[in-house]
Parts: C-alpha cells; structure tokens; sequence
C-alpha cells in the first residue's frame, strides 16, 4: 500500500503516485483548526488531517534568548517574514542601516551556528511516523515560557533567507541601492549569512541522522511581476550561496524544496541546475507561470507545489470552485508524477476550513 512518504518522493522524482500527495503552507491562525481537528498541535493536525510531509526545525538557545531579542540583537523582529511591519522605514530595527564599509559589517555581532539546538530536531522525528514524508527546514523556532524545546521545533519558526535578512538588516531600499553602490559591503555581509547559514546546515543534517527526506530552504527575490533585482546581481551575490545549500542537502541524500514567490522565470533554469528539486510555491495566476508552460518546459526537472489560488479561489470561491481548479491543477502539473498539492501560499484566517477540505477531498480522490 502506498504511504505518504511514498507519494511525495514518487511525485518529486517524477514518477506516477497513486494519489497525489498533499501539502499546506500554515495555516494561520491555528487555534480555530486545532479546536476543529481535536489536534494539540500542528503536528497532531497534520496527521489528524492526513498530510503527507512532516516538518520540524531547530530551536534558537542563544545570548539573544534571554536578552528578549532576536538572533540579530534588535528588539524588532528582524528575522520574522516581515517583522510586522514589512520593511517600510517606518518599522525601524535594521541593525546595518548606517553601515558603510566592510569594517562596518565585521563589527556587527553576527549570530553563530552554535546558538541553536539541533539535537531537538532528532528527537522530534525520531517520533514521526515512517509513513510521512519528513522534511527539516531551514528556519528556527524560539520557545517562549512555558514551552518546551521540543513543542517550539514542531511548530512554526522564522526562516535564514539570503536577501531577505539583508532586507531585515540593512533595509529595503538601502539593501537595493547597496548591491549597486556599495558591493563590498554586501558582500562581506552575505560572506557572513552564507557561513551562519551552512554552519546551521551542517549541525541540522548531522542532528537529523538520515531521520529526514527533504531540506527546505527559501529566499524571496521576486514578485509579481518579474525579479526584484537583474538576472546579472541575482547571479552575482544570491546564486553562489544558494549552490552550496542545494549540494550540501544534496550530498546527504536529501531532496531541496526551494521558497520563492513570485515568477522569476529568468533565473529558474539556473536553479534547476544547481540543485532544486522542489518548486514552493507556484502562483499559477501570474503571467510566466502559466502551468502548461511550466511542466512543459521544466516538468522533467522539477516537481511544483502550490497552484491553488490562495488570493482568489480558497478565500472566496465555493467547495465546486476550488475541486475543479484542483483537477485542473493535478490534469496539468501532475501527469508523470512532479506535482504536490497545496495552496500557493499560506492558508490565512479568512479561509474557511470547508474550502481547504474540499481542495484535500479533490486531490485525494483525483484519478485519471
């Protein structure tokens, strides 16, 4: 009989699963689905929901911890996806704003490898079932009081981008301008995010202990409309740092799930080059994604996960709406295997949980 880890690893390898395997991203606003479910966390909903991938990361113990800041020092939620404010020079809280040369950034207290607990992660899927896929992603999470280690690495936590944290550090627009009028300055930045970064990698593979089948990274360097920076700085300063995380996952055997949204059509055949084997999380409404392009011209070298509307379809299209944009999905990305199932980005509060069932229900019961 086929498991989950059986369909997922059949999907991103490119051959037929019997059922096509299912993912969520989230959800958001957890505690409606743990009440609806009975589930004690989001684990426990996983499986009560019979989702095929299982994630845990590590757990941050470092200086910052009791300071009540994050890794970076800041009081701000620097590392958060968008520290709550996005990155407007309202919010405040880059560490490298004023920074202006290379002095500069070796100053700065850079968090290192051995602030996080990574023996957590091994015992955390040491319980998982055999027959889920289980992916160990590149992120962090922090136990607040009164939880435990292990509880934090089995729920959500903050992930370690590469152009992301130099938003995070040094600003939206001064990150853009530095990459242009200031290269050395980033680079010796990013020198020091690619060390933390494979250093982090390294402690979280060996604590996995072949326990994983799945690494996941991601960086957002897109939008809806094309790449946020040229082809030409994308491969200058983001591509080199994303080729050592792909081969160092992949030299252990395991599978690279790549983030990005966006369409960054560009830059996509490089990083089927370098590594990944996993697309997050396709948005198949924007212009370049279209999904008859995409599984013709890369289906025979990556797998797709997303493609059901979470801006249009599973906020505000009914049960019928959202089974026959999956069939459409799985009749176009999932012949011959390549596709898992998901929404194309988080599954926020103002979804109702019927339309993310009905998306489930459809998928689980799809046949050709």
């Amino acid at each position: 009989m086929e498991t989950s880890r059986d369909r997922v690893l059949k999907a991103i390898e490119h051959r037929q699963p019997e059922t096509i395997p299912i993912h969520l991203m989230g959800p958001e606003g957890i505690e409606r689905w743990l009440v609806r479910f009975g589930a004690k966390d989001i684990m426990d909903l996983r499986e009560k929901m019979d989702l095929d991938i299982q994630e845990v990361r590590p757990v941050y113990s470092g200086p910052n911890t009791q300071a009540g800041r994050n890794i970076w020092g800041s009081e701000k939620d620097v590392g958060a996806v968008d520290g709550g404010e996005g990155y407007s020079d309202g919010r405040g809280g880059y560490p490298l704003a004023s920074a202006t040369s290379v002095a500069d950034i070796e100053r700065f207290a850079w968090p290192s490898p051995e602030d996080f607990d990574y023996e957590v992660v091994s015992r955390v899927l040491s319980r998982v079932s055999a027959n889920r896929a289980r992916m160990i992603r590149c992120q962090y999470a922090v136990a607040p009081e009164g939880q435990t280690r292990e509880e934090a690495a089995r729920g959500r936590g903050t992930w370690l981008p590469l152009l992301c944290t130099l938003f995070n550090l040094f600003g939206f627009q001064t990150t853009l301008v530095n990459l242009r009028l200031q290269p050395a300055v980033m680079e010796a930045a990013i020198a020091h995010l690619e060390a933390l970064t494979l250093g982090f990698m390294r402690r979280l593979l060996d604590a996995s202990g072949g326990l994983a089948d799945i690494f996941w990274y991601g960086d957002d360097f897109a939008m809806a409309k094309g790449l946020m920076l040229s082809p030409e700085d994308w491969r200058r300063y983001l591509r080199p740092t994303y080729r050592k995380i792909f081969q160092l996952a992949r030299s252990r055997g395991l599978k690279v799930w790549f983030h990005c949204c966006g369409t960054f059509r560009p830059v996509l055949p490089d990083l089927i080059q370098d590594g990944m084997d996993v697309w997050e999380t396709v948005q198949a409404h924007l212009p370049g994604n279209e999904p008859e392009i995409l599984k013709r011209e890369f289906g025979k070298d990556i797998a797709f996960y997303g493609a059901v509307s979470t801006q249009s379809t599973l906020p505000f299209g009914t049960p019928d709406d959202i089974r026959r944009e999956v069939r459409e999905r799985i009749r176009v990305l999932g012949r011959g295997g390549g596709y898992i199932c998901g929404g194309d980005h988080a599954i926020l509060p103002d979804v109702p949980i019927e339309n993310v069932l009905a998306m489930i229900q459809e998928a689980r019961s799809f046949t050709w």
